[in-house]
């Protein structure tokens, strides 16, 4: 067990290390709440879109340069309530920032591989989600098949999408 850390120190020693919930490896867009400067976010460069009656961003998001937020001070509410199961761990002292770092290095090595399995099956679409990515190489397959060694590449991208979502729902996932 560890010390407590306020939110800043956890944001600055772990967030800044992460990413992952704004690099498209935690979530597929960002939904815009009531207060949410549109005009402002689109200012900024961010992509806004129209769907269900719902205004949101994609992700990755295009404020993210590695894993600092340009707009952070602007940020839209979800970004600024979001606090993923790994931050509050480590801010109520029962992981260190060490831990937390593992954690992180971990999972990013699994979204890493994610992508290099989509890139390998063709899909070289950076500025999409990942979730997004492998559900257009799941529908090429179910539609159009494939070789043995694409099929092949395909069963282990499924597996490394299952093996990263295991691990963002064990560690980032409330």
């Amino acid at each position: 067990m560890s010390h407590a850390l306020s939110a800043d120190e956890v944001a600055n020693q772990v967030c800044l290390a992460c990413g992952l919930c704004c690099d498209g490896t935690l979530f597929k867009d960002v939904e815009l709440q009531a207060g949410d400067d549109a005009s402002a976010l689109r200012g900024y460069g961010l992509a806004l879109t129209r769907r269900a009656n719902k205004v949101r961003f994609p992700q990755p998001c295009s404020a993210l340069e590695g894993c600092v937020c340009r707009v952070y001070h602007e940020r839209p509410a979800r970004c600024r309530q979001f606090e993923c199961l790994l931050f509050r761990a480590v801010q109520a002292g029962e992981k260190t920032v060490l831990q937390a770092s593992r954690t992180v290095r971990r999972t990013r090595a699994r979204a890493e591989r994610v992508r290099k399995l989509l890139a390998s099956l063709g899909d070289l679409d950076e500025a999409v989600a990942l979730s997004v990515r492998f559900k257009r190489i799941q529908r090429r397959f179910e539609c159009e098949g494939g070789d043995d060694e694409s099929l092949e590449q395909f069963a282990e991208l499924t597996l490394a999408v299952h093996d990263l979502n295991v691990a963002l729902r064990a560690d980032f996932f409330s």
